[in-house]
């Protein structure tokens, strides 16, 4: 796949997350798909338990794109800066997500990486 695909993917990806569109961003997804957000947390597989997590876990108040997506076939790693709320104060942290896709552009698998310990306090 090429990286404007991805591109594009992540663009409409990080928007629904902003906008907590849950439609939009499982919409994203194939009905086979499986995510790990974070890593190191519980996979939830197949669309429901999809739309379930995005219903059921507060998203971030922004994500946001940080640089080129690096392709290598289906797969692409891509960083990104969430912005999120947790005990009263705004946090930044940098996200690295690693998403695989089908021939139709859709995300069979997407897997999250951050650290809430490196997070910056924004206020």
């Amino acid at each position: 796949m090429s990286k404007a695909v991805f591109d594009d993917l992540f663009a409409r990806y990080t928007a629904a997350v902003t906008a907590t569109d849950v439609d939009a961003i499982v919409g994203l997804y194939a009905p086979n798909a499986k995510i790990q957000i974070p890593v190191g947390g519980p996979v939830h597989d197949g669309i429901d338990a999809i739309r379930a997590f995005y219903r059921d876990n507060e998203l971030a108040e922004s994500l946001a794109v940080a640089g080129p997506a690096c392709v290598a076939g289906r797969e692409a790693a891509v960083p990104l800066i969430a912005r999120v709320r947790q005990g009263g104060r705004l946090l930044e942290l940098d996200v690295i997500d690693v998403a695989e896709i089908d021939e139709a552009g859709n995300v069979l698998s997407m897997r999250a990486f951050f650290d809430l310990e490196g997070a910056r306090v924004l206020s």
